[in-house]
C-alpha cells in the first residue's frame, strides 16, 4: 500500500547541560537517531522546539550546504512557525508536498499531500531563531499548501488544547496529527473534529506506530481510519540488523559520557601537577604568564578576600558533579589561563575557577615588576558578557553583579 512515513516532532533527545545546551552524550544519541531516520526512509520530519537546538548549527547556510549531500534528512525538515533571524541561517520549509501513488482504479495522477510543520514555543528558540504563534503560522501557510496539494496535513508538536485552537483559528487543514503526549497516560487521546478538521494524536515515546488511512469517495471527499500498532516483542519480531544498530547507538552514547569524564579527569590531574611544580615568579617572568590569585594576595589582601568569598572562586566546583556535560570549551569560563582554541585548553588552562587574571589579564609581568596601570578593565560589560551571555546566564545584570564583587 502506498504510504508516507512522518514524525510530529520531539524525536531527538533534549537533555540539556547547566547552560541549556545539549549535552555531548545527548548529541551522540541524536546523531544516531538522525542516521536511523535516514535508513528507515522517514519522509517528513516536523522540527519541534525540542529538536531545533540540535539542527540549529546545520541550518547555518554554509554548514547546510556542506552537510546536506551526506545528510539528506535536512531537506525533509519542516516547520512553519520557526523563523530565522539572520540572513546566514536557513528557515525550515513551512510545508513540503509529498506525492503518493494512488491505488484507485483508473487513477492517472498521484495524490499530492502537503505537510505543514508546527511546534509549541517552549523551550525558547536557540540564538538566530524565533518562534511565532503556530495558529498564525498555519493561517499564513495554508493557502500556498492548498494550492499545491489535494490534502493538507499539519504535523504539530502541541498540546491537545493547542491543536484544537489551531483547527479553529486556521481552517483549511484537513488533518492535524498532534504529538501531544507527555506521559504514558496520554497515549490514547481519542480523535475529534474541530469544524472540518480532524485532530488525531501520536502515541507516547513511539511505543506504538500510528497509522492514518485515507479513503476517497465517489465525490472526491476523503474519509479516514486511524489505528495504533503496538511495537513490542510479541507483536513485532526483533530485527537483527535493527538490534545491531540500536546497540551501536547505545555504545556511542555511553562512550560520549566516558569521554567527557575522562577529559575532565585529565584536566583536573594536569592542574594538580602544574600547581605542585609552580615556580616562584621572577623578575624576568613574562607578562603572558598566569600566576593565580594566590600571588595577587601578597599585595592586594582585601581584594583577594573579596574574590575568595565570591562565586568566581568556586566556578570549577560544579564541573566534577556534571562530568557527563564536560567539554573543553567549559574551561573558557570555568577556569583561568585557557588558550583561545578548544583543542589547546587542556594544555594551557593553569588554574581552577575564575581567578583575578580572568578579568585583569596574565599577572606574571606585574608581579615581577609591580607598577600602576596593570589590570584596568576598559569595558566591564564586554568583559562580563563574554561568559555571562543570555544563554549561560539569563537575566544577568552587569551593575547588580558588580555590586557583589566590587573591589
Amino acid at each position: 500500500m502506498p504510504s508516507v512515513l512522518v514524525d510530529t516532532g520531539y524525536f531527538l533527545s533534549d537533555e540539556r547541560n547547566a547552560h541549556a545546551g545539549i549535552r555531548p552524550d545527548a548529541i551522540a544519541k541524536d546523531d544516531w537517531v538522525s542516521k536511523a531516520y535516514e535508513q528507515t526512509n522517514v519522509d517528513i520530519v516536523n522540527v519541534s522546539s525540542h529538536d531545533l537546538s540540535y539542527f540549529s548549527r546545520a541550518l547555518v547556510k554554509a554548514e547546510f550546504d556542506r552537510r546536506v549531500g551526506s545528510n539528506p534528512l535536512l531537506r525533509r525538515l519542516v516547520s512553519a512557525n520557526t523563523m530565522s533571524e539572520s540572513p546566514a541561517i536557513r528557515t525550515p520549509a513551512p510545508f513540503i508536498v509529498q506525492e503518493v501513488l494512488s491505488r484507485e482504479a483508473g487513477a492517472t495522477k498521484p495524490l499530492r499531500v502537503a505537510f505543514i510543520g508546527l511546534t509549541e514555543t517552549t523551550p525558547a528558540a536557540p540564538p538566530g531563531f524565533k518562534f511565532i504563534d503556530p495558529a498564525e503560522a498555519a493561517r499564513r501557510t495554508i493557502p500556498g499548501a492548498r494550492s499545491k496539494a489535494d490534502v493538507v496535513i499539519a504535523l504539530a508538536k502541541v498540546s491537545s488544547e493547542e491543536a484544537a485552537r489551531i483547527a479553529r483559528e486556521a481552517p483549511g487543514i484537513d488533518v492535524i496529527i498532534a504529538g501531544n503526549s507527555v506521559s504514558l497516560e496520554q497515549s490514547f487521546t481519542p480523535p475529534f473534529y474541530t469544524g472540518q478538521t480532524l485532530v488525531v494524536f501520536t502515541p507516547f515515546e513511539t511505543r506504538m506506530l500510528g497509522e492514518l488511512r485515507f479513503y476517497r469517495g465517489a465525490q472526491g471527499k476523503f474519509t479516514t481510519r486511524q489505528r495504533f500498532i503496538v511495537l513490542d516483542e510479541f507483536a513485532i519480531p526483533e530485527d537483527p540488523a535493527a538490534k545491531k544498530f540500536v546497540d551501536a547507538s547505545t555504545a556511542a552514547e555511553s562512550q560520549a559520557r566516558d569521554n567527557s569524564k575522562a577529559l575532565l579527569d585529565t584536566w583536573l590531574a594536569g592542574v594538580s601537577r602544574r600547581s605542585a611544580v609552580r615556580e616562584p615568579v621572577t623578575a624576568g617572568k613574562s607578562g603572558t604568564d598566569y600566576v593565580t590569585s594566590a600571588a595577587c594576595n601578597q599585595c592586594h589582601a582585601a581584594q583577594y578576600m573579596k574574590w575568595a568569598n565570591s562565586a568566581h572562586a568556586h566556578a570549577t566546583d560544579p564541573l566534577p558533579a556534571r562530568s557527563a556535560e564536560f567539554e573543553a570549551s567549559c574551561l573558557g569560563c570555568h577556569a583561568t589561563g585557557s588558550g583561545p582554541a578548544a583543542t589547546e585548553q587542556l594544555k594551557s588552562a593553569v588554574a581552577l575557577s575564575v581567578q583575578c587574571e580572568q578579568c585583569h589579564g596574565p599577572g606574571g609581568g606585574h608581579v615581577a615588576r609591580p607598577a600602576k596601570g596593570y589590570g584596568r578593565v576598559a569595558d566591564m560589560k564586554a568583559a562580563c558578557v563574554g561568559c555571562h551571555s543570555a544563554e549561560t546566564s539569563p537575566g544577568f545584570n552587569v551593575a547588580a553583579a558588580w555590586e557583589k564583587i566590587k573591589h
